[in-house]
């Protein structure tokens, strides 16, 4: 019976590199069966050759590593940021920053965010748009407007959707309208022209119709949850046909509006990796369902089992370090290689807690039960959760078996 450790925290200047992991000694694959990969009925799609970690082969040793996205951080914290975070998503105009991390060692790829559901009103035809989405020419929502009202969302009474009933903004977009898959790609194609993008993200792919039922937007092209489905894998299909696959270039999507993670497999056929966020805790609620949180452990095991890389993104607030120590050591009970780590509410800001400059070496196997906790064992020190109770320990070793 393993005896439980009391949980010890090096105190380290979080502006410090991370310690450096030994080899790997092996890890063993933790495979959950969830539904196959499926591809939707009639699609014809290019089989995706599993890919690796975006910074290193897969022979490479298994460590934590943390994602930073969507914005450049603050001038006084970039040195910061290219010393603690492994993985990049920034926007359309970070281009020097892109290139600045590039030239400062981070081997990438930085991917390129753009907005999956949705372009941009700015209620003028002259205005400069946002560039997190593809109608970034000033003029185009105007042209797009008049041209191609057939590319929108509409409701019974032809009206088009606005993002969370805003009036202004974001105006959802129709996923199977085949004019408007031609306009995003080519738009993508102009962008992934630039070599130093090494790929793309998209935001906000809805992998169910929850979002539109909770704010009772139905609309009229898709009268059941299946077709709006069968639209939105389409929609990405075509995506990675008409580029992707046969591009070195990666595509990533942000999956959200999950009823249930069984519909998570399904996606990832097209795609390169994922976003998971709300993952392990619940926002602003703490803890989830313990059967919530086995499900997303197992779902984090399965995406990187298939070959695909997970960002795992936990939200709290900054000084709830009990909850970020419980998300922290999740993460670290399923990390295969594949999977980076963020725990944050403001995506802009750099939160740093010490235990993640613990070196706990390498995994030397698969999390295990242990009565309520779950645990893993490191060849540097061991890891345990408890998600009925939230107690979690993240516990460094010293060679001669004890606490440093």
């Amino acid at each position: 019976m393993f005896v439980s450790f009391v949980l010890f925290v090096i105190i380290r200047d979080p502006s410090s590199p991370r310690p450096i992991t030994r080899l790997l000694l092996g890890a063993i694959a933790w495979l959950f069966a969830l539904a196959a990969c499926t591809p939707i009925a009639g699609k014809s799609v290019s089989p995706i050759t599993p890919t690796s970690p975006p910074d290193e082969p897969p022979s490479a040793p298994i460590r934590p590593r943390l994602a930073w996205f969507y914005k450049p951080p603050a001038e006084e914290q970039f040195d910061l940021v290219t010393t603690w975070y492994d993985f990049f998503i920034l926007t359309k105009g970070d281009e020097a920053v892109r290139d600045r991390l590039l030239a400062s060692g981070e081997e990438g790829p930085i991917l390129e965010y753009f907005r999956f559901d949705a372009i941009y009103d700015p209620q003028s035809c002259t205005a400069q748009p946002w560039d997190n989405q593809v109608a970034y020419y000033p003029g185009d929502f105007c042209t797009i407007s008049r041209e191609h009202p057939d590319w929108f969302l509409t409701d019974a009474q032809g009206r088009r959707f606005y993002r969370a009933g805003e009036s202004e903004g974001y105006v959802m977009m129709d996923p199977g309208n085949p004019g408007w898959r031609a306009f995003f790609l080519e738009r993508l194609r102009e962008n992934m022209a630039d070599a130093n993008w090494g790929g793309v993200f998209l935001d906000n792919v809805e992998v169910t119709m929850a979002f539109r039922e909770d704010r009772g937007e139905m609309p009229t092209q898709y009268p059941d949850e299946a077709s709006y489905q069968e639209a939105v894998q389409g929609f990405l299909a075509y995506l990675r046909e008409g580029y992707f696959a046969h591009s070195s270039q990666v595509m990533f999507a942000n999956l959200v509006a999950r009823k249930d993670e069984v519909d998570w497999p399904a996606y990832l056929t097209y795609i390169d990796g994922a976003m998971h966020e709300g993952w392990a805790i619940d926002w602003p609620n703490g803890l989830r369902p313990v059967e919530v949180w086995e499900k997303q452990m197992s779902l984090a095991e399965y995406t990187q089992s298939i070959g695909k890389t997970i960002i795992l993104v936990s939200h709290g607030r900054r000084e709830q370090e009990d909850l970020q120590r419980f998300a922290y050591a999740s993460y670290l009970l399923v990390n295969q290689g594949r999977a980076f780590f963020r725990y944050a509410y403001a995506y802009n800001q750099v939160w740093l807690y010490e235990n993640y400059a613990l070196d706990l070496g390498e995994p030397l196997g698969p999390r295990e039960r242990d009565g309520d906790f779950w645990q893993r064992a490191y060849t540097r020190g061991i890891v345990r959760v408890n998600p009925w109770t939230g107690e979690a320990v993240i516990q460094e070793i010293s060679p001669n078996g004890r606490a440093p």
